[in-house]
């Protein structure tokens, strides 16, 4: 179950700026473990919660001073690590977004990506991952993911003023 994320765009703000002030080294720990992705957001001041694992998935809650969204391991061996892609989601209330809103986001972005479910709409994020990927990028993953919250919070707030703007 994903929560609505949109209270305030200054929670996701400022959830940004804290991973900005974490310009840390990179660790070994390894990225596609779903414990280092709980960590790198506790570092962060947001909370990661198991939501489900079975057949290879392992999905999170994950909440934040702005929300909650999901984020959901793809491809885990047995033991829930060793997974193959991390995809990051939310929902809100449709609004007043228009699917003709929704394909015009989808064109300006790229990497994150709308799609209209009733009288939800979800935004998007997904990445592959690799054993030479650690914590540090997992931190920067985060913060495109609070980026693509950050724009799709704009369009969600006013889609005609969002996609009007250069």
């Amino acid at each position: 179950m994903r929560s609505t994320i949109f209270g305030q765009a200054l929670a996701i703000s400022l959830l940004a700026a804290s991973i900005a002030g974490a310009a840390q080294a990179q660790t070994a720990a390894p990225a596609r473990d779903p414990s280092t992705l709980i960590a790198v957001l506790a570092g962060m001041g947001a909370r990661g919660e198991m939501e489900g694992r079975e057949a290879g998935q392992v999905r999170l809650n994950v909440v934040t001073p702005g929300g909650i969204f999901g984020a959901e391991f793809i491809g885990c061996d047995e033991a829930g690590r060793a997974c193959r892609a991390l995809g990051f989601s939310a929902s809100v209330d449709k609004r007043a977004m228009t699917l003709d809103h929704l394909n015009s986001f989808n064109s300006r972005d790229i990497l994150c990506r709308t799609v209209m479910r009733g009288d939800q709409v979800d935004v998007r994020y997904g990445l592959l991952l690799a054993d030479s990927q650690t914590e540090g990028d997992l931190r920067d993953q985060v913060a495109v993911w609070q980026r693509c919250l950050g724009a799709f919070a704009g369009l969600a707030n006013d889609p005609d003023a969002f996609l009007a703007a250069p």
